[in-house]
């Protein structure tokens, strides 16, 4: 009696799940091959806040991922979303948003907690391929977790998608050995370099290897300085350029590539040959143009040409020292050149290494 009935209760459970799979099966196709066909937010705009600490600027290439999602993302649902990477209070984040200043917050989900008392007023998705990062909305935006949820595995069928995991990959160019490892890309980045290095006319592995000595291709990085990103440019110098959302790394590449140009063509003018005009901008761009007129100045005061790099090499230690930058040649005052030197000799030796490793 009792095989009898669970050969029957198998039968039973059996039927059903080949009924269910049945039912389910048209319904799986059409999400596996169409795209989500409702525009909930065509012509609007959402304003989404990231927030950032030192946890999220040590994830790589996190801020540069979120970017491109959400670009796709507003691009499939005709809207605009305003992406606005913070690093000011916690609290006050949580607090745009329940005031509806504020449509989504990204955050670190091992390192941010929702405040208890709004932990009845916000719902939350995880978001793909991000690392332990969520997207939180109130209960009344409840829609644009749906959304995101339902577009997503669309997404993941497209070519976007497929360049998007790029932000997912070892870009290792050595062994640990420290022999080189042949290949075509350096950073998710060089899509954004190679568009670009036209404007300085430079080898876009060398703009790389000044790229990975500002911020290691870290999106997230700041400086107390007020330099931001993946070239470590100023809102206010970016400005001068046009452009105004550096944490875009697209348009943080353009700034910092426009601003080289800019340096070259003082050089350049000035009289600098292409041997030395390369290690005069990198300098330049380490220091400011202000600091390196005044080893410049001194140089010349010292009956060296200022235009060759290894006299400038050889006068910047002397700023440090009160005789030489109380000199009338000298504006700025003291300058301890040190990491200019190294910026300069590190990045040369990057190239180097990428020109032996990545095809141009």
């Amino acid at each position: 009696m009792g095989k009898a009935w669970r050969n029957k209760y198998f039968q039973y459970t059996f039927s059903f799940i080949l009924a269910f799979c049945f039912v389910s099966l048209p319904r799986w196709e059409h999400e596996k091959t169409d795209a989500p066909s409702s525009l909930l937010f065509a012509s609007d705009t959402l304003e989404c806040s990231i927030m950032l600490d030192k946890t999220l600027r040590a994830r790589g290439y996190n801020i540069g991922y979120l970017y491109e999602l959400f670009q796709n993302f507003e691009q499939h649902q005709r809207c605009e979303i305003n992406l606005n990477i913070t690093d000011s209070d916690p609290q006050a984040q949580w607090d745009n948003l329940i005031a509806g200043h504020c449509d989504m917050l990204v955050l670190n989900s091992e390192r941010d907690t929702v405040p208890a008392a709004y932990s009845d007023e916000v719902v939350s998705t995880v978001i793909p391929d991000s690392k332990d990062n969520v997207c939180v909305v109130r209960k009344d935006n409840y829609n644009i977790i749906q959304t995101l949820n339902y577009w997503f595995p669309y997404f993941k069928q497209t070519q976007e998608y497929e360049q998007t995991q790029r932000y997912h990959k070892s870009y290792r160019i050595q062994n640990r050995n420290g022999a080189p490892i042949s290949r075509t890309t350096i950073s998710p980045y060089d899509i954004y370099v190679k568009r670009y290095a036209h404007i300085v006319g430079w080898d876009w592995r060398l703009i790389c290897s000044l790229i990975y000595q500002e911020s290691k291709f870290k999106m997230g990085v700041s400086s107390s300085r007020g330099a931001i990103g993946l070239m470590q440019i100023k809102e206010q110098v970016a400005k001068t350029y046009g452009i105004d959302d550096i944490y875009d790394p697209e348009y943080n590449i353009k700034a910092g590539i426009s601003h080289l140009a800019r340096l070259q063509k003082l050089y350049r003018k000035a009289g600098a040959d292409s041997t030395n005009l390369i290690k005069l901008t990198l300098a330049s761009y380490n220091c400011g143009e202000g600091r390196l007129e005044d080893c410049m100045s001194l140089a010349r005061e010292k009956g060296l040409d200022p235009l060759v790099w290894e006299n400038i090499a050889e006068v910047i230690p002397l700023l440090r020292e009160e005789e030489h930058y109380n000199s009338d040649a000298v504006k700025l005052g003291r300058f301890n050149g040190g990491e200019t030197l190294k910026f300069v000799e590190l990045i040369m030796e990057r190239y180097g290494q990428y020109c032996q490793s990545v095809k141009k």
